[in-house]
């Protein structure tokens, strides 16, 4: 048979082979019983805790899933007699499953790994998230992470060569009599399942939410909350579906899309149907999970504090000036985030350096702060959109956020370049007067976090995480800043399970903001702190798609 097929008969064939599985009742258990495995473990992942059974969840389903794909793979390729009796069926799936075992478990890890990107499935998200990096490689990772980011790249790539590559050697250990497929021409077998299955359905579930979106504004509290919770369970279901099709689809290319006209005996034909009631219980468990995530998101959008990003709301100013500061404290945002860098001689200035132009008076442009002493940047301008201004010290910010009686979160810029001392003399400086004016500090430097506690332990002292892939309880702090990109609940309950707010950056759209909320995020660092208080005064209601928003990317 051909690969090359049109898409509907490619559909009606793959549905019509999944149909059939199904009705294999060793088939249809197996594969139920993973979903209530699965769902299970989402139901655990929106509570904190119960670490040991959540992994013996995720090795459950695992292993489960090695038995099942051997399962279809000797359905496949047995014949009717043998499918006609579940023992003797079970028995031969065992005995092949002894001889490619560690084939079928290196491709269930390698999937698993793949899908990384494509949505967490429940759990593959939060599993990372569980991952504790030694405390020294923290910052190797983090301020590298462009470095770590490309090897990912790459790692991925020979993963899925792999991944593909181990698909081949079940073709031919499979069905001896197929032509073997070598090199990344094997590479249809993952990416037509994911164009045909994996991206309608993400499209699908994005619009059902988009259309949800825009109804909260015109149901009622009570038909509001039970429209979502209604189409909450419906795309659960219909993710489910879609994902078990997906994986069906990978298995069933890689062996050439073989044709599944089981005939089964009339003595038989009562046992292959769908087993209806492990269906219901699989139902009982996506409802529970429906009501739970629906509980908890509506519990949890409470509003956030309003953190002004490097000083901005809009374009009212050039970031980290005195002049955007000025013009952003009308609008009393709870806190102001500014960036700070070390200068030549040891001192502080207010600048990213990286969103802004830096030029001196000649119109040079500084590509280095620290190659600078103070006064030499006292005399230079920053330059973005047309607007000039002068660099200003940290110690003349502070002058004018506390003549505003305004808040501040300074953000310590850690680079290579800064001297060894850099953490002790900002201490030494600015410490009392931080804590004077009740502010706050963070860093993308975990031992930057350490030495500021250390040395001054009133200090409150935040950590940025810019990757949320690992865990974040083996690295205290008096609070976190997380990035929006990839946030889910299982890092926020890491940071509130250990007494620490959550403030994450950089939401500036009122849809991601209204999806923060719902997380249960404490604050959020934003350059639009006007759209924020907009979105503080919306009652809970508005937030029910937000709520299934997140569940859906759970999926994609």
């Amino acid at each position: 048979m051909s690969e090359r097929v049109k898409p509907i008969n490619y559909y009606r064939r793959l549905f019509q082979t999944s149909y059939q599985l199904l009705k294999v009742r060793v088939i249809n258990l197996g594969w139920l019983l993973l979903l209530a495995i699965l769902v299970t473990l989402h139901i655990l992942m929106l509570n904190p805790g119960l670490v040991a059974t959540k992994v013996i969840l995720i090795i459950g389903f695992l292993s489960g899933l090695i038995f099942e794909l051997n399962l279809i793979l000797t359905a496949f390729t047995t014949n009717k007699t043998i499918l006609n009796q579940t023992d003797l069926l079970m028995l031969t799936s065992w005995h092949r499953l002894g001889k490619r075992w560690l084939q079928l478990t290196s491709l269930v890890v390698l999937l698993a790994v793949l899908w990384l990107p494509f949505g967490d499935a429940g759990f593959t998200a939060p599993v990372l998230n569980l991952v504790m990096l030694p405390i020294k490689w923290v910052d190797t990772v983090v301020l590298q992470r462009r470095i770590v980011v490309a090897v990912l790249i790459v790692l991925y790539g020979i993963v899925l060569y792999g991944f593909l590559k181990l698909l081949g050697f079940l073709r031919v250990t499979v069905k001896p009599e197929l032509v073997p497929i070598n090199g990344w021409h094997r590479l249809v077998w993952f990416l037509r399942p994911l164009v045909a299955i994996w991206l309608p359905m993400s499209i699908i579930d994005h619009l059902v939410v988009h259309a949800l979106r825009g109804l909260s504004s015109l149901l009622s509290n009570g038909v509001g909350n039970g429209t979502s919770l209604v189409t909450l369970v419906v795309v659960i279901i219909f993710s489910l579906i879609s994902l078990s099709l997906f994986l069906l689809a990978m298995v069933w290319e890689s062996v050439a899309q073989p044709d599944f006209q089981p005939e089964f005996s009339e003595d038989e034909a009562h046992l292959h149907s769908m087993a209806w009631f492990p269906t219901g219980l699989v139902m009982l468990l996506i409802i529970l999970f429906g009501f739970q995530a629906f509980h908890f998101g509506s519990v949890a959008a409470s509003p956030s504090l309003t953190i002004a990003h490097r000083g901005v709301i809009g374009n009212n100013g050039i970031p980290n000036s005195l002049d955007a500061f000025e013009r952003t404290v009308r609008h009393q945002p709870n806190f102001v985030e500014i960036d700070v860098q070390e200068t030549k001689d040891g001192q502080f200035v207010v600048s990213h350096g990286e969103d802004v132009n830096l030029k001196t008076e000649t119109g040079a442009k500084i590509s280095n702060i620290q190659k600078l002493t103070l006064n030499q940047l006292k005399k230079n301008r920053a330059e973005k959109d047309g607007k000039t201004t002068k660099i200003i010290s940290l110690a003349s910010y502070l002058t004018a956020a506390k003549k505003e009686n305004q808040r501040l979160i300074v953000e310590i810029k850690v680079t290579p370049r800064d001297s060894s001392d850099m953490v002790q003399r900002f201490a030494a400086q600015y410490g009392s007067q931080l804590i004077a004016n009740h502010d706050f500090v963070h860093t993308m430097s975990y031992q930057a976090v350490l030495k500021l506690k250390q040395l001054d332990p009133n200090l409150i002292v935040g950590y940025i995480v810019p990757l949320n892939v690992m865990s974040i309880k083996n690295l205290p702090a008096d609070f976190y800043s997380l990035q929006a990109i990839g946030l889910n609940t299982t890092m926020i309950r890491q940071a509130h399970s250990i007494g620490a707010p959550v403030f994450v950056w950089t939401p500036d759209k009122i849809a991601d903001m209204q999806i923060m909320r719902v997380l249960g995020v404490d604050g959020q660092i934003t350059n639009q702190t006007t759209k924020l208080q907009q979105v503080n005064r919306q009652p809970v209601k508005q937030f029910n798609w937000a709520i299934v928003e997140n569940v859906v990317n759970q999926f994609c």
